[in-house]
């Protein structure tokens, strides 16, 4: 297949992108980081370094004319100021209206577009976004289903909850409570009581693996919350840590307050997803991950 990807160079891109080429498809990266693709991936791939020229990105992707396009990149943040909402509406909004635009007269068949669980304040299931970023996520199927049904292509939206395992230089929650293992010093955390749904990030590379494998076999439109369906707390998850690794965690709990708006659960509904399941539980996950960091792998 020829796959156009944007967010390669992100959390799911870096592991989704060898996935794929090993698995014998061509893919495209649009990115606005040529250099950390040409390090992450060298020449295996073809790169597209955006620009503001709308032209020359039609062109790009009339060349190309993927069968699939797997949209990872945006910009994300809890913040609200004004600076916010400009780079909230640039990444998110614009650049993916760009990229429908772009895509309008190339023979795509499928589009797996990329939300988040903070479109669901509540945890159920009924958008209500958390953040002015989940807003933007949420307002953007509006352009995707306008596009999907006018352009006649398949659209799924992935819906990922908290993700972890593997490398990225960016530290997650379990990254923070590791390193408590370590220090000295109390950590400060909020209580700990928000329940969140905690998915391997090989778990999530093999959905999208198996939404590109058969994309005619898809509904014209779907929406998969990709988690265990499982809830856990903080204070849960960091009690598994320390007893998986037989040390305790430095962490004073409480001494953050929670964030305004915070989801304070957040549970993915996998009944529907009949192309995928987890395989890999929290507990043989934090076994991995300890793995990975007493052996300096990850």
């Amino acid at each position: 297949m020829r796959i156009l990807l944007t967010g390669s160079t992100g959390f799911v891109g870096q592991h989704l992108v060898p996935e794929l080429l090993s698995l014998g498809h061509t893919v495209m990266e649009i990115t606005i980081e040529p250099e950390i693709s040409e390090k992450l991936f060298g020449n295996k791939t073809l790169k597209y370094a955006l620009t503001d020229d709308q032209e020359a990105f039609k062109k790009a992707l009339a060349d190309f004319n993927p069968e699939i396009t797997i949209h990872l990149a945006s910009y994300l943040t809890s913040e609200d100021d004004y600076n916010t909402l400009q780079k909230l509406l640039n990444a998110n909004i614009i650049f993916f209206c760009r990229l429908l635009d772009a895509l309008k007269h190339t023979k795509l068949k499928l589009f797996i577009n990329t939300g988040t669980f903070a479109e669901y304040s509540k945890g159920d299931g009924i958008f209500n976004p958390a953040y002015l970023y989940s807003s933007t996520k949420t307002a953007s199927r509006s352009f995707l289903d306008y596009y999907s049904s006018v352009y006649h292509f398949k659209q799924i939206t992935v819906v990922p909850y908290t993700i972890y395992g593997g490398s990225y230089p960016q530290k997650k929650i379990i990254d923070i409570i590791f390193d408590t293992l370590e220090s000295s010093v109390p950590v400060d955390l909020s209580p700990g009581e928000q329940v969140l749904d905690f998915i391997h990030i090989n778990d999530v590379t093999r959905l999208y693996l198996s939404l590109v494998k058969e994309p005619d076999s898809l509904p014209d439109k779907a929406n998969f919350q990709l988690g265990t369906g499982r809830g856990t707390t903080l204070r849960q998850l960091a009690h598994l840590i320390e007893t998986l690794a037989g040390r305790k965690a430095n962490i004073n709990w409480g001494g953050r307050p929670y964030r305004q708006s915070d989801v304070m659960y957040a549970v993915a509904d996998i009944t529907d997803n009949a192309y995928w399941a987890p395989s890999i539980a929290l507990e043989k996950g934090i076994e991995l991950f300890l793995n990975s960091k007493t052996s300096g792998r990850d």
